[in-house]
């Protein structure tokens, strides 16, 4: 028998992509006080130690101090950075306070082992949270096992308060039948209470 004719050659590979270009367009020139612009300021300051990190977040404090303060008290949110003066909205998010001030403070602190980030994880609404295993998180349970301690002791000392006046509120009606002449000098449980009249 004639030999098997060898399998047909197999396609040529596709070409490889193109360059991926990456298109960007602004579609807002408001500026709502966010704070992950700080956020990234204030991990590249602690990562690196680069006091330029610092530089630009002074620089953006000192925008927001001329641009979105408000004399009356608090600050707003900007309708245009595009153009001076940028105009303000009657409004102010709470993730400001809560979270774009407090990445403003930790890019200024200048002592490293207040909220060390290998002791600390921030989550996505800026608190601190200890990190598994960390002394911080040791510090943490140990606080937490003191709170539970001092409660439970709590709870314990309000139980006997609450069943040693049961009792005395069950002596005092046990004795007013027994002085009334309601009752024998002898209670339900066999015991006299003669002795206490």
């Amino acid at each position: 028998p004639p030999p098997n004719p060898p399998p047909p050659p197999s396609p040529p590979p596709p070409p490889p992509p193109g360059p991926v270009i990456a298109k960007w367009s602004q579609q807002s020139s408001a500026d709502f006080l966010r704070p992950e612009a700080i956020e990234t300021l204030f991990y590249l300051w602690r990562s690196s130690g680069d006091p330029i990190y610092r530089e630009w977040g002074w620089n953006m404090f000192r925008g927001f101090e001329r641009w979105c303060r408000l004399a009356s008290g608090g600050y707003a949110t900007l309708n245009n950075v595009n153009t001076v003066p940028p105009g303000i909205a009657d409004k102010m998010e709470s993730f400001f306070v809560a979270e774009t001030l407090k990445y403003f403070y930790m890019l200024f602190e200048e002592d490293p082992t207040v909220l060390p980030l290998d002791q600390w994880v921030f989550n996505t609404e800026a608190h601190p949270l200890p990190i598994w295993g960390s002394a911080a998180d040791k510090k943490a349970q140990e606080r937490l096992r003191q709170r539970r301690l001092a409660q439970h002791k709590l709870e314990q000392q309000r139980h006997a308060e609450e069943e040693a006046l049961r009792e005395q509120e069950a002596l005092q009606q046990r004795t007013q039948q027994v002085a009334g002449g309601k009752g024998t000098p002898k209670d339900r449980d066999g015991y006299g209470l003669a002795g206490l009249v």
